[in-house]
């Protein structure tokens, strides 16, 4: 078992005497292994074609166009957002303005019966009454 038969140590020498061409290509040296796949540059097809094909400094232009979007969109929002607090307070003021003037007659109403009781009474009192 140790030795092998004489045939496959006869083909054995015969085919390590002649030494065997690899096959050459543009990336150098090739596998005879036909299973083996020759390798290639990784394809980054996960990347979004603007980031494949745009250079940096488009990017960062593209960015800084989108930021100046969303800064100008902000201030809109911002003014929108001022004017109608400015309606809501300009509401609520003359609502509280009506209501103090409504109070502020209210008062003078009942301040001006008082009074006109009061000179009633004192009318009664200095005329002469017969009865």
């Amino acid at each position: 078992m140790d030795q092998l038969p004489a045939s496959t140590s006869a083909n054995a020498a015969s085919t390590s005497s002649v030494p065997r061409e690899l096959a050459q290509s543009s990336a150098g040296r090739t596998s005879g292994k036909p299973w083996k796949l020759q390798k290639t540059a990784t394809k980054r097809s996960h990347l979004m074609p603007g980031v494949k094909s745009a250079s940096w400094e488009q990017r960062l232009a593209r960015r800084a166009a989108a930021e100046n979007v969303k800064k100008l969109e902000a201030q809109m929002k911002e003014e929108r957002k001022s004017e109608e607090d400015a309606k809501v307070n300009a509401i609520k003021e003359r609502r509280k303005r009506k209501e103090e003037n409504q109070r502020l007659a209210e008062m003078q109403a009942k301040m001006s019966a008082k009074k006109l009781q009061r000179m009633k009474k004192r009318l009664g009192r200095s005329k002469n009454k017969t009865g």
